[in-house]
């Protein structure tokens, strides 16, 4: 289902790329700045801009009221795109999120490359995840995105969660602990690795339900 009404409680692949399929990530300083970006808004309130917050314009003042508006699981970051998997957790979560990531990233990226207008392809897309088999296949469809990056081959690629997935580290932002429960850590032909590694998606139906064919 595409872009179907949010329900809090409820999963979602979120996806976008770069209007006219630009590349949004030009060099590492901006990969780190959209996941600076996703963190600080995955809260409510904000009581201010990033780039105020950065520029040292305001002290941020702890909130103790500041809630999670979205669980993050998974993500990979492309030259061109980006996929989340997220869990909405408060009404109108997600919405809210994506908008102020988004415009925050944009002005940031127009201002950086100067240049001006949208930086994404529209309103970014998103699927309700139904069921914990297209859950995982999910996880796995994001966190292959980059292995056929060239440069890459073989290393670890530093923008997406995979890493983090595999060396159990304890990500700043992303909740990899749900995922990872489903696998086993010490037989390594049932680990989350294995999972991810061996070819392809098992089901052809589940990653029709992924993306768009002209997506990407």
């Amino acid at each position: 289902m595409l872009n179907p009404p949010f329900a809090t409680g409820e999963s979602y692949h979120l996806y976008n790329r770069g209007v006219e399929k630009r590349t949004i990530f030009i060099d590492k300083w901006d990969y780190l700045r959209f996941l600076e970006t996703l963190n600080f808004y995955r809260k409510n309130p904000t009581p201010m801009k990033l780039s105020d917050f950065r520029r040292g314009v305001i002290k941020l003042k702890k909130i103790n009221t500041q809630t999670d508006l979205v669980q993050i699981f998974c993500y990979s970051l492309m030259p061109n795109h980006f996929h989340l998997l997220v869990k909405q957790l408060e009404e109108g979560g997600i919405s809210k999120f994506m908008r102020r990531m988004s415009d925050s990233y944009t002005r940031y990226f127009n201002t950086k490359h100067e240049r001006v207008g949208s930086l994404f392809q529209g309103k970014f897309k998103a699927k309700l995840i139904e069921t914990d088999e297209y859950l995982l296949q999910l996880s796995k469809y994001i966190h292959r995105n980059a292995f056929p990056l060239p440069k890459w081959e073989g290393k670890v690629y530093p923008y997406s969660s995979y890493n983090y997935y595999l060396s159990g580290e304890q990500h700043p932002f992303c909740d990899t602990d749900f995922i990872s429960s489903y696998f086993s850590k010490t037989n390594k032909n049932l680990s989350y690795q294995a999972f991810v590694e061996e070819f392809g998606i098992e089901d052809p139906a589940v990653y029709n339900l992924m993306v768009d064919h002209d997506d990407h």
